[in-house]
C-alpha cells in the first residue's frame, strides 16, 4: 500500500531504500505531514556484504515481489545514493520542491505520473 494511503488509514508506514537522493527524501516527509501525521527519518547504514545478502535472499524467497535488478542497476543505485547528514536526520525544516516546481504535489506528479 502506498505511503499516503497507509497514513490516511492511520497505520504506520516505512519507506525503504527507494529514497536515494537528498532531493527526493523530503517528499516522503511532505506526504506524511500533508495528512497531518508525524514523520521521522531513521537511517541504518548497512555494509555491502549484508546488502548483497539481503538482495539475494529477496530474489530467492520472493522473486514475484522483487524488482528485477541487474548488477549494473545495483552498482548505479549505490553510486548515486546520498547518505543523510545530521541536519536531515535531526528533522530540520524541509526545503521546497526541486527543479523549480511550485509544489511537492506537482513535482511528484511530474516525476511519477501515477501519483497524479
Amino acid at each position: 500500500m502506498p505511503l499516503p494511503c497507509r497514513v490516511r488509514r492511520g497505520t504506520a508506514g516505512t519507506t525503504g531504500t527507494s529514497r536515494y537522493r537528498v532531493q527526493e527524501r523530503p517528499l516522503a516527509e511532505w506526504l506524511v505531514e500533508a495528512e497531518s501525521a508525524r514523520f521521522r527519518m531513521v537511517y541504518l547504514p548497512v555494509d555491502e556484504a549484508t546488502r548483497r545478502a539481503r538482495i539475494a535472499h529477496r530474489r530467492a524467497t520472493a522473486p514475484e515481489e522483487t524488482l528485477p535488478m541487474s548488477e549494473a542497476d545495483i552498482l548505479y543505485g549505490r553510486a548515486h545514493f546520498e547518505e543523510p547528514d545530521e541536519a536531515e536526520l535531526d528533522g530540520d525544516a524541509i526545503d521546497g520542491p526541486p527543479h523549480g516546481r511550485p509544489t511537492w504535489r506537482e513535482w511528484a506528479a511530474d516525476r511519477w505520473p501515477s501519483f497524479a
